[in-house]
């Protein structure tokens, strides 16, 4: 299972947009066994410990010890096909590790 924390500025409505993207690119790649938990750009340190990949739709200058994209391209349409690439590689390697 492959658990994915997608964080925006305040955890509901970009996040919702870009997690659907997420959903949508585990689709297109045959990834089945995922997770997604949104929350706040303020809750992603109390959140970070439990997720294997983490998604920001805002730019995060802290330091993070797994896999980290900024997807706001997801909500933008700017360079969105480069990301969905970019983005199931990285998944299809975390599903590959379990």
């Amino acid at each position: 299972m492959i658990h994915i924390l997608v964080a925006c500025g305040s955890g509901v409505a970009t996040s919702t947009l870009a997690a659907d993207e997420v959903k949508s690119v585990c689709e297109e790649y045959g990834i089945t066994r995922y997770k997604i938990k949104k929350c706040s750009m303020s809750e992603l340190i109390s959140e970070i410990g439990d997720a294997d990949i983490v998604l920001t739709t805002n730019n995060y200058k802290g330091e993070i010890d797994k896999p980290y994209m900024n997807i706001m391209g997801f909500v933008t349409g700017i360079n969105e096909d480069v990301l969905r690439k970019k983005l199931g590689v990285v998944l299809q390697q975390l599903a590959n590790k379990e």
